[in-house]
């Protein structure tokens, strides 16, 4: 049986990954200017599925605590994520061969995807979970832009 390595992580690493899961989604439930990075985190998750779990769960726990935090409906996030991983990362792994360009569409369809699942909770329960204004695109391309940057 052929086993992948894991790499292991360092203290310092684990203490910023801690900090960032716990932290940042209560930081942006109180500086709204703060992106929620659902799509970066979301490509984490889909990519870190196979290669290191660590990440990949550390992305999910984020997502249910900025989904508890910002009030949002719980594991909606989790859900749309996995559902990229398993319906569109692989025929989009093999469509495109540029892993910038895969990276930058599966973050945009990730966040997409996400806050259109959104607007239908919302027409469904009558409910204003989320207001679609200039904001919510601002999340979108500073989710984009600090994606471009790593």
């Amino acid at each position: 049986m052929y086993q992948k390595e894991q790499k292991k992580l360092s203290f310092l690493q684990w203490t910023s990954l801690v900090s960032l899961v716990a932290f940042y989604p209560i930081l942006v439930s109180i500086y709204t200017m703060l992106p929620p990075l659902i799509g970066l985190v979301g490509y984490i998750v889909v990519t870190n599925m196979d290669k290191n779990r660590i990440y990949a769960l550390a992305g999910m726990l984020y997502l249910v605590n900025l989904d508890l935090n910002l009030t949002l409906p719980l594991l909606l996030s989790v859900f749309m994520v996995v559902m990229v991983q398993v319906f569109i990362y692989p025929r989009l792994k093999r469509l495109i061969y540029c892993q910038v360009c895969l990276f930058l569409i599966l973050i945009v369809v990730i966040d997409f995807l996400y806050y259109f699942s959104l607007f239908i909770y919302d027409f469904i329960f009558n409910s204003s979970t989320i207001i679609a204004d200039v904001m919510l695109i601002f999340y979108i391309v500073v989710d984009v832009m600090i994606g471009v940057l790593l």
